[in-house]
């Protein structure tokens, strides 16, 4: 009876922590319309973005476990190419498209990332698999 207990709280902790993918690498799935995608640096230290078709992209970041984006008291920004563009997840007026179709774009190339919060904490994302997380055709839009 023990090892049931033990295989299946073990079961449902890897669920847990595939929830935004392996550490150290980007990955992507679907559910119910929304493409997500993930940058996993370590465990409280994560990108996460959702795309869905009819809709505009939702941006979240966790540094240290502190959430930052819309949802959360505190933004965040991103440097890219030593462009820095700021809330990227803020995508319903002319800039916020342009910088946020700049960010896919380096973001399909590869690139290298780093998120800057409000409050100044910093993380950079992993380039590992990042080309081929999110493909030229997605769902990704802005909200403009």
């Amino acid at each position: 009876m023990k090892k049931y207990l033990i295989a299946i709280s073990m079961f449902f902790v890897s669920l847990a922590a595939l929830a935004y993918g392996e550490a150290g690498q980007w990955s992507s799935g679907w559910a119910q319309g929304v493409s997500e995608y993930a940058a996993v640096v370590s465990r409280g230290n994560e990108f996460y973005m959702a795309c869905q078709s009819d809709k505009g992209v939702y941006m979240s970041v966790k540094v240290n476990g502190k959430e930052y984006g819309p949802d959360a008291k505190k933004g965040f920004n991103i440097e890219v190419n030593g462009k820095v563009l700021e809330r990227p997840y803020v995508t319903d007026n002319m800039v916020g498209e342009q910088n946020f179709n700049y960010l896919l774009q380096q973001i399909q190339k590869g690139k290298q990332l780093k998120v800057i919060t409000a409050d100044g904490q910093t993380l950079v994302l992993p380039t590992k698999n990042e080309a081929k997380a999110i493909p030229k055709r997605n769902d990704c839009h802005s909200g403009f």
